[in-house]
C-alpha cells in the first residue's frame, strides 16, 4: 500500500513539474503581450 502511493507521488510530481513549466511560460507570454500592448499605446 505504502509502496503504491509512493510511486503514485513520483508520477504526480513529474505532472506538477509540467504544469508548472506550463504555467510559467503562459504567464510570460501574457506579460510581454501587456508591455508589447503599453508600449503601443504611448
Amino acid at each position: 500500500m505504502f509502496k503504491k502511493m509512493k510511486n503514485l507521488f513520483r508520477q504526480y510530481r513529474d505532472y506538477i513539474r509540467v504544469d508548472l513549466i506550463l504555467y510559467g511560460v503562459l504567464l510570460m507570454m501574457i506579460l510581454v503581450y501587456l508591455i508589447l500592448t503599453v508600449l503601443q499605446v504611448f
